[in-house]
Parts: structure tokens; C-alpha cells; sequence
């Protein structure tokens, strides 16, 4: 993904929200952001080029990693200050003693506007998931949330998800795999979704993030514990910049899409049938849901209180 050129449109609205200026501006402070090259709108959102950030006193450098792995190295390493990645992974992390804490829901799954599901060839004879026993079947990275539901998915239906065949290959390239019977299907995201519908790569079999719960945190905004501590102020800017841009984006729709189809390089036809849930805030119940179901199903060792990997500032 490219970096974004910058627009001028401002809202009345967030400027009123930002106060009067006394005197000179302080210098801004930098945040290095990073997340997946997934197009959800929370990775769009804080690249809306109307002043929300800047009036908040920050400035976001943004980039793209290749994956949510990627993302947390990244973090950890101190490269960037705030990721966004899946929150399977990051609590993966957090049972191996990895410092990192929740920020801020990123990307939310609602099943009544669903925007990933599990799709297979367009002529392909599977009907139900139980005839994916024995399939190969790609996921973003082995053992991830993909996998998790997906499995769980085909074991509820009265399949075998022992039998299942798992591969790594990136989001973007899955329906083309699909469509020349590389894998049997693949659980798909927008807008590899939507692009796959559109060129008659792939049909839907059904949607296994429904079993976790009719609604979710799918992606979250993480950080080191450390930088957690030692920004308070900063991380609090950042949730709020977070937060106003999403209020933003509800009445500029248009603009929201615009963006996402420059960021991504997708028709902006294509990217404005695609549904955008924009999750703001940190719900631990959200988060809690998600663990619970992991730990059930055997994905993570054990259930663990959500609030062990939560900024505790950003609950307040």
C-alpha cells in the first residue's frame, strides 16, 4: 500500500471539539503506526486527512506489514509504537508473557452485515462445510484466527476439522487460488470478498465467525506495556483522534469509501458494496467472548481474564 496524499476538507463539527489555540502550536508528537494490508475501515480511518489528529497535537506516520505477526515484531522491537493486528494472535502473545496491551477495537465482525466469509469455486460440488473433510484450505498464517473459526466452523457442522489441510497464502491472492483449485476455500475479507464475487472467482458456503458471536473484535490497536506507561497522555489523544474520525466517517460515507479504494487500489464500485462497521472504544466483554471461545476450543491453552491485556487507562 501506498502512503496517502493529503486532501484539505475539515468539519466544523471535530474542530469544535479540538478548543481554542493559545499562542504558538507545540510541535506534534509523533506516532508510528502499523497494520495489515487488510482494507477495513479503522485502518482508513485514522488516515482521513481532515485535522482531527493534527488539532489533537499528533501526527500519524502510517505503514503496511505484511502480516499481524509482522505487525507485533514490529511493536516489540520498537520500530513502530501501535499496531493493529488479530486479536487471536495477540492473545497468543499475551499467554507467552509478551508485554503488549489493547488500545482500542480496530475492525469488528457483525454478523448482520457480515464482511468475511468462507467461499469456495464458483462451480465447486461442496454445499455444506462437512464436505470440506480432507480439504486444503488457505489461511492468512497456520494456526490463526482464520483456522480457528474455520476449524471450530466444519467440526459444528458435523465434519472433521482434524482432516483439514491448512496453508499459507496472503488474503489478496486466495480466490484466484480457489478459482484454479489450488485450495478447496479459503475464510475471505474485504475486499478480496467482494473483488472474488464480482469476477466470478467464488461463491459463499457460509460464515464460521458467526458461531463466535453475532458480534466481535476482530482487530485490535495494541502497544507495549512500556510505551502504555510512559504516554498516557499521548495514547488517550490517540483514542479520542480514534474515536472522532469514526464520527467523522458515519456522516461522510463517501469520503470513507474515496479513501478506501485509493489505499487499497480497489474500483471504488467494488469498495462501496463492501460493509464497514466502525468499533470505537474497548469493550472487555468484546474481548472476553473471544477468548472464551479460543479456550474452548482448544486454540489457546487456557481462558484468562480479557482485562490481564487491556491498557487499563483506556477503560477509563
Amino acid at each position: 500500500m501506498q502512503h496517502l496524499t493529503r486532501m484539505s476538507f475539515l468539519s466544523a463539527g471535530l474542530a469544535a471539539l479540538a478548543g481554542p489555540a493559545f499562542g504558538a502550536d507545540p510541535a506534534p508528537t509523533t506516532i508510528r503506526i502499523g497494520s495489515t494490508p487488510d482494507v477495513d475501515a479503522a485502518a482508513v480511518i485514522w488516515q482521513v486527512p481532515n485535522g482531527v489528529f493534527q488539532r489533537l497535537g499528533l501526527r500519524l506516520e502510517g505503514q503496511r506489514l505484511a502480516s499481524g505477526s509482522t505487525v507485533a515484531a514490529a511493536v516489540i522491537g520498537g520500530s513502530i509504537d501501535i499496531g493493529s493486528s488479530s486479536i487471536f494472535g495477540l492473545m497468543n502473545a499475551h499467554l507467552k508473557g509478551v508485554p503488549i496491551v489493547l488500545e482500542a477495537v480496530a475492525a469488528v465482525y457483525d454478523a448482520s452485515s457480515p464482511g468475511t466469509a468462507f467461499a469456495v469455486a464458483k462451480d465447486s460440488p461442496i454445499t455444506t462445510p462437512a464436505q470440506l473433510d480432507g480439504a486444503t484450505i488457505s489461511v492468512a498464517a497456520l494456526g490463526d484466527l482464520f483456522a480457528v473459526a474455520t476449524s471450530a466452523w466444519v467440526d459444528q457442522s458435523g465434519g472433521n476439522a482434524k482432516s483439514l489441510n491448512f496453508v499459507e497464502l496472503p488474503v489478496p491472492t486466495a480466490a484466484a487460488a480457489i478459482a484454479s483449485g489450488r485450495v478447496a476455500g479459503a475464510l475471505l475479507v474485504e475486499p478480496a470478498l467482494q473483488e472474488g464475487l464480482e469476477r466470478g472467482q467464488i461463491r459463499v458456503l457460509g460464515y464460521p465467525y458467526n458461531i463466535i458471536a453475532p458480534r466481535f473484535g476482530i482487530t485490535y490497536y495494541f502497544c507495549t506495556d512500556s510505551y502504555a506507561k510512559a504516554n498516557v497522555d499521548v495514547l488517550a489523544r490517540f483514542r479520542r483522534g480514534l474515536a472522532q474520525e469514526a464520527t467523522y466517517a458515519f456522516a461522510h460515507r463517501s469520503e470513507l469509501y474515496a479513501l478506501a479504494a485509493k489505499v487499497s487500489g480497489v474500483k471504488l464500485e467494488t469498495m462501496q458494496r463492501i460493509p464497514f462497521d466502525l468499533g470505537t472504544g474497548l469493550d472487555v466483554e468484546m474481548v472476553q467472548t473471544v477468548i472464551n471461545y479460543a479456550a474452548r476450543y482448544k486454540f489457546i491453552p487456557r481462558a484468562f481474564p480479557a482485562a490481564e491485556m487491556i491498557d487499563p487507562n483506556a477503560l477509563t
